[in-house]
């Protein structure tokens, strides 16, 4: 996305939450921005455009998003679980102020728990490596057409769009 497309997504009250929020945690802002634009680059590298519908590359995004705050966080910080609260607070926060349907909402949020997840599994694996074990994970990613569904894959990158 265009930064002037992100910057008509923000209203007032989400920018001035935005900023609050980094105030909070004024350390987790230069790794996040990183991890964000490292998430697109890679992103971008593996699936062209494609990770920008509701399929399974987007929820490779999604995890991948996670994974990256989780980590450079840590890394920064030397504490991964203030680093894994932190990717699901900015996270939810992008969520809330994103102008998708539910369905869309719960698909991202679910692929974000799932990314972060991963983190705790694969915390010490390369940035490559890791990139490999969501790639799998994308091949086995879920279809869902109901909020309901997710309840049936707790483990598992979910989709509402198949691949073209």
């Amino acid at each position: 996305m265009k930064a002037m497309g992100l910057f008509k997504l923000i209203n007032k009250g989400n920018a001035w939450s935005f900023i609050i929020l980094f105030i909070r945690h004024p350390f987790n802002f230069i790794p996040t921005l990183l991890a964000t634009y490292q998430c697109v680059e890679i992103s971008n590298e593996q699936y062209g455009t494609l990770h920008h519908r509701n399929n399974a590359t987007n929820a490779f995004r999604h995890a991948l998003w996670n994974f990256l705050i989780a980590k450079k966080c840590s890394s920064w910080r030397r504490n991964k679980r203030k680093a894994i609260k932190w990717a699901q607070q900015i996270t939810d926060w992008h969520e809330e102020f994103s102008p998708n349907e539910p369905l869309e909402r719960e698909m991202d949020s679910h692929n974000n728990h799932i990314g972060r997840k991963l983190f705790i599994q694969n915390d010490e694996k390369s940035i490559e490596s890791f990139v490999e074990v969501l790639k799998e994970k994308v091949e086995n990613s879920k279809m869902i057409v109901s909020i309901e569904d997710l309840k049936n894959y707790s483990n598992d990158l979910v989709h509402i769009e198949n691949l073209p």
